[in-house]
């Protein structure tokens, strides 16, 4: 991701089938403070975007869950990598791409971080397409419960998923 990208983003977050799961400001001015430190890469979190026929549709990002440890308490678990996505261009939803992209990246997140024993995400299991995606990405369900977090994006009971490293 690059500072080019912002205002797709901007509009992303903005946009109501984004905006439902992926609860945050899309002023931005909120996502030059967010994102920005990725971009000029002092943030451990990385973000990319996803593209599908040279066009920008969406963003993933991986991050190592140890440089987040109230996260990776969260989660219960540690030496492994998180993901998260999101498709933000609406006509490209419910096509594929997020479960393409997901498995693409996971191999892309085990690489960069040799010492991850796992890639996880943690949908809200009311978030339907999210939790198949990653099925279909090869993920397996491995809890399912209320998580211990201030995020609102997080509220709700949820799934969390992982894919070891084989």
């Amino acid at each position: 991701m690059e500072r080019e990208d912002f205002g797709k983003l901007s509009r992303w977050l903005a946009s109501p089938h984004v905006a439902k799961w992926w609860v945050s400001p899309s002023e931005p001015a909120y996502v030059e403070e967010h994102y920005g430190p990725s971009v000029d890469g002092t943030d451990p979190t990385e973000h990319f975007v996803i593209e599908a026929g040279g066009r920008a549709i969406g963003l993933i990002q991986h991050y190592l869950l140890d440089d987040y440890p109230e996260w990776a308490a969260t989660l219960g678990l540690a030496d492994a990598a998180g993901i998260d996505y999101l498709i933000g261009e609406p006509e490209y939803v419910g096509r594929g791409i997020g479960s393409l992209a997901i498995r693409e990246f996971t191999a892309m997140a085990f690489a960069r971080y040799p010492e991850a024993s796992a890639v996880v995400a943690a949908p809200q299991q009311v978030n339907v397409a999210s939790w198949k995606a990653l099925e279909r990405a090869g993920f397996e369900r491995t809890w399912a419960g209320q998580l211990e977090s201030d995020d609102p994006g997080e509220a709700g009971p949820a799934y969390v998923y992982c894919v070891r490293r084989g």
